[in-house]
């Protein structure tokens, strides 16, 4: 009796097993369900996250005006007349002595 309810259940879980590994699946792509609908568009960006980085955008602008007023009048410093020892004012062209060299 024992070896006959033991050949059942070996039976039934060999069943189970082969409709979980090979039935399930080919009917599972012989018969698909239709796809599901497209997701809603999403809606637009918030005003307020807008307006948030128009804020900071100008901000940034502003900061980088400084900086491009910085290195314009940086650049006329660099363009200015040179003052040394050989020339006081600064007038002769190529007065600026060369590191390491003896005048």
């Amino acid at each position: 009796m024992g070896g006959l309810l033991g050949g059942f259940f070996l039976l039934a879980a060999g069943l189970g097993l082969g409709w979980y590994l090979f039935y399930r699946p080919i009917v599972n792509v012989a018969v698909q369900l239709p796809a599901p609908p497209a997701p809603p568009a999403p809606a637009g960006p918030d005003a307020a996250q807008v307006k948030a980085l128009e804020d900071q955008i100008e901000k940034q602008k502003a900061a980088n005006k400084q900086i491009e007023d910085q290195i314009a009048t940086l650049k006329e410093r660099l363009r200015a007349d040179v003052c040394t020892a050989k020339d006081p004012q600064g007038k002769t062209p190529n007065a600026t002595p060369v590191p390491g060299q003896k005048t």
